[in-house]
């Protein structure tokens, strides 16, 4: 494998694990408001450009509630390095 390559891989891996992080920590604080997935609550992804990189948005969702607007979690890929960040 090319030095890209491996550079490539390790960022998309570690994208991969900031992004389960997340969902594992807003899953936690969803649950803690009684927004279980029994009840029909389910996390929404979305990206969103934002100045120096992109975004990836979780928030809770379901087809009949209002979800509080409080509540997300985003995993922020830099577009300098590929390097991600999680912020909650």
């Amino acid at each position: 494998m090319s030095d890209d390559s491996n550079h490539t891989h390790r960022i998309a891996l570690e994208f991969a694990a900031q992004r389960e992080r997340a969902r594992s920590m807003l899953r936690q604080q969803m649950d803690a408001r009684g927004l279980t997935e029994k009840a029909g609550w389910k996390i929404s992804e979305s990206l969103r450009h934002v100045t120096g990189g992109t975004e990836l948005v979780m928030r809770p969702i379901h087809l009949r509630e209002r979800a509080p607007a409080d509540l997300e979690c985003i995993v922020a890929i830099s577009e300098e390095d590929g390097t991600s960040d999680l912020r909650t």
